[in-house]
């Protein structure tokens, strides 16, 4: 049987991200794509969970370098839409295929561009891991 869509996003965030907003801000998740990166090959998807959480994840990036030069562009964008919109957390989401090979080159990246905030939170993941198709 083929798994919902809605519940493997709903899934996605529970339990890959960690969010432990109330369920019924869990029933309302709006996915849209963003050209952000400008690079074809590079995915950025920005999700609302209810209007509490806003996740920026970014696919298909795998050269540190061009991560360098993605992720403070990323972060800008996510932390003045979550302050214009009252979002209570951002969660930029680094999914790629090797997580545990760069996920000290990514966690470094991040901060040195991600503001000291506890509200901005990074999770390096599988690709495999991803909710879409």
């Amino acid at each position: 049987m083929e798994t919902n869509p809605n519940e493997r996003l709903r899934g996605f965030i529970r339990t890959t991200l960690g969010c432990g907003c109330p369920d019924e801000v869990l029933e309302r998740i709006d996915c849209t794509r963003s050209d952000i990166a400008q690079e074809p090959q590079v995915k950025l998807t920005r999700i609302d969970v209810g209007g509490q959480l806003l996740v920026y994840m970014l696919e298909g990036e795998e050269d540190p370098h061009r991560l360098a030069d993605v992720m403070p562009v990323v972060l800008s964008t996510g932390l003045v839409e979550r302050a214009r919109r009252h979002f209570n957390r951002l969660r930029v989401v680094i999914a790629v295929q090797s997580p545990d090979q760069l996920r000290s080159v990514i966690e470094g990246i991040f901060g040195a561009s991600a503001p000291r905030d506890d509200k901005v939170h990074l999770h390096v993941v599988s690709t495999e891991e991803l909710p879409f198709d």
